[in-house]
């Protein structure tokens, strides 16, 4: 019994390490500001540029966000996570990953789309941020960009 707890263990370790080892840890990336439809990270190495970024009704519970972006630097991953907010505040929907891309070159103006299908309410807002980590899961503090669109 005793072999069976310390190998669960050392299974356990070795599995923390091996996904710490998979995550950024974030120490460049901070959070955009919150004016106008153009915005970078505002540290001095802004990470991502996002232009024309917009929220809209798809019909039935289907909702899009879409936006222009162009990563500073190459990267090897980024998502959009999406949080969708009725007109109280409260949480309709989060989406952890709605839209990713790997192998992201420095310069290069990607389309962005994320659809997400909320059946609890009508949204009035949704938070829009993107992480250059896999498993962010919406963890605001590591996010690269984040802005809020009222819809």
């Amino acid at each position: 019994m005793k072999k069976v707890f310390l190998i669960a263990v050392v299974l356990l370790v070795a599995a923390v390490v091996a996904v710490s080892g998979c995550v950024d840890s974030g120490s460049d990336s901070s959070t955009g500001n919150s004016s106008g439809d153009t915005q970078a990270a505002t540290n001095d190495q802004s990470s991502i540029t996002v232009d024309n970024l917009k929220a809209s009704s798809a019909g039935y519970g289907s909702y899009e966000v879409t936006a222009s972006i162009k990563p500073a630097k190459d990267m090897d991953y980024m998502e959009m996570v999406l949080i969708w907010y009725d007109s109280s505040g409260a949480v309709l929907q989060k989406d952890p990953l709605a839209w990713n891309i790997n192998n992201a070159k420095a310069g290069q103006t990607i389309k962005v789309k994320g659809t997400s299908y909320v059946d609890s309410g009508e949204p009035a807002k949704v938070d829009v941020m993107f992480f250059d980590s896999v498993f962010s899961d919406g963890d605001e503090s590591s996010a690269i960009y984040k802005k809020t669109l009222t819809l």
